[in-house]
């Protein structure tokens, strides 16, 4: 690649300018036809091939849902840090692969909110966010299907970061009561995000669609970290640094590309594919295979995101409860939420959705499929 081309590119993200030019699937898709491994290492001296080949094909395959808990597995897994989808509902805690399909939406197509709650991270992990540069959380959720057969299938994505996690951290000179609020939990409910906003209302014709999470930091002051300084002007956790609510994913697969050309000298905390989602019996039973469906399955409620080397056993959590995104003792008062959150599942990191189906009526048809 050209010195020209690579100082563009370069530029061009630290600018911050990517999100609108992604705008246009003919610019998302030429500008991915730009790089490859080799156009890749000229612009990023430091990047890392591994999440670079992950982003480059995120879409291409689907994961298989977690069902089980990390002290019933057995030696080293390659889905360690896959995420473990967990409902909490009236009926508590149940992994959400193995939901009631008959309390699902009959039929026909949803809307979904999928709206980011509460992000809490475990000591050792926090321990990581502080030797590291920069981190950041990414959120996807895709149609299957397009809502007309003219219209590529659509995704949703988000994603946050976090510059520094000093300046959001307790000072080690400086007492805290068991009140203060840890920096180890944060409410991730941006509502002033317009791309945030817009998870909230997210269409799922024919009820089927996929949804990631994916958590990591990275050890260099990488491109990342450049995009971030001249974005993020707050201090916390994470903050809001790129949305593309309704994206089509050919667009978005260029993005990826281009996404994976940010990373350097990755280490994920949660870190998996796409897993397929099903809000309604029909597309349940549309699989054929309604007793085996590979995918969790989607019902109002809130929705616990943990890597499945830290999921404790369903039995762990029957004496907690969800309170504003949090995992804490019943009864919580609301001053005290997070400090019980920090002590409570110390040793585990999670991030919570709060998620609402509803029924709906879209104009859909022989829709082009998300490749």
């Amino acid at each position: 690649m050209s010195n020209l081309r690579r100082d563009f590119l370069q530029k061009l993200l630290a600018a911050g300018t990517l999100q609108g030019l992604m705008a246009s699937p003919g610019i998302g898709r030429a500008m991915g036809a730009l790089l490859d491994e080799d156009s890749a290492q000229d612009i990023n001296q430091d990047l890392d091939t591994k999440a670079f080949s992950f982003w480059s094909n995120f879409f291409s395959s689907d994961a298989e849902p977690v069902v089980g808990a990390a002290g019933q597995r057995r030696g080293p897994s390659a889905d360690d840090l896959q995420p473990v989808f967990l409902h909490y509902g009236p009926e508590g805690f149940k992994n959400a692969a193995e939901l009631d399909i008959g309390k699902l939406v009959s039929t026909g197509d949803v809307m979904v909110s999928v709206n980011t709650s509460t992000v809490k991270v475990a000591e050792d992990d926090q321990k990581t966010f502080q030797q590291l540069q920069n981190a950041q959380i990414r959120v996807d959720v895709a149609q299957k299907t397009g809502i007309i057969p003219i219209l590529e299938a659509m995704a949703y994505t988000v994603v946050g970061g976090m510059r520094s996690v000093q300046a959001s951290m307790p000072s080690a000179s400086k007492s805290t009561t068991a009140k203060k609020a840890p920096a180890t939990v944060q409410s991730i409910n941006v509502s002033s995000d317009a791309a945030w906003q817009k998870m909230q209302n997210i269409p799922l014709p024919s009820g089927e669609g996929r949804w990631a999470l994916n958590l990591e930091a990275q050890k260099k002051d990488s491109l990342f970290c450049k995009v971030l300084q001249n974005i993020v002007k707050e201090a916390g956790l994470f903050v809001p640094v790129l949305g593309f609510p309704g994206i089509v994913m050919s667009a978005l697969n260029s993005f990826n590309t281009i996404y994976g050309v940010l990373h350097a000298g990755t280490v994920s905390i949660i870190k998996g594919n796409p897993v397929r989602v099903f809000a309604t019996q029909e597309a349940v039973q549309r699989t054929g295979a309604p007793g085996s469906v590979t995918g969790i399955l989607l019902q109002s409620g809130t929705y616990i995101l943990i890597p499945a080397k830290q999921s404790p056993p369903v039995e762990q959590l029957k004496n907690l409860a969800v309170i504003q995104g949090r995992v804490v003792p019943p009864k919580t008062a609301a001053t005290d939420l997070d400090a019980a959150a920090a002590d409570t599942l110390r040793g585990v990191t999670y991030v919570t959705f709060d998620v609402e189906v509803t029924p709906a009526t879209f104009v859909t048809g022989a829709a082009k499929k998300a490749g």
